[in-house]
């Protein structure tokens, strides 16, 4: 049975509380990098330090995924892909374990920092799948600082 897919959010930060419930924070779709990240500043006590544009450090996002219709044992890969250049980033595989096929299953993954693997503009999609179908995707554009809108 095909499970479905009720929400797929990429967020800074998602937090649970004692309740089961998730406080999602940071939501978004975007992001700006720029390539002055990679230079160097000396501190005053004469050191060297990255230089880290204000705003162009994504950090280590985490997605929100919620699905029912699962039944015991169902596999769905969670993977990245830059589409502008039609290739795959990462990809992992998650076993769902469920006693009752119409509970409401939700993940809370953290993802790897972006910046490893986010390293140029373009558009990019965070991929929820199953048996090889899509079940929903987020894109993410990117865009360098000084791009045009």
């Amino acid at each position: 049975m095909k499970p479905v897919l009720q929400a797929l959010i990429l967020a800074e930060r998602i937090y649970e509380d004692k309740s089961n419930k998730k406080i999602i924070c940071g939501t978004f779709n975007a992001l700006t990098i720029t390539k002055l990240a990679n230079r160097e500043i000396k501190s005053p006590d004469g050191t060297t330090l990255p230089l880290v544009t204000g705003g162009t450090d994504p950090g280590c996002p985490a997605v929100y995924i919620s699905l029912t219709d699962v039944v015991d044992g169902t596999e769905i890969t969670l993977q990245m892909a830059n589409v502008s250049k039609n290739t795959m980033i990462f990809g992992a595989g998650l076993t769902l374990h469920t006693p009752d096929r119409l509970a409401t299953i939700e993940i809370v993954a953290p993802l790897p920092p972006l910046s490893s693997f986010v390293k140029e503009a373009g558009t990019f999609s965070l991929d929820v799948v199953w048996r090889g179908e899509i079940l929903g995707s987020h894109r993410l554009l990117v865009k360098e600082i000084g791009e045009s809108s």
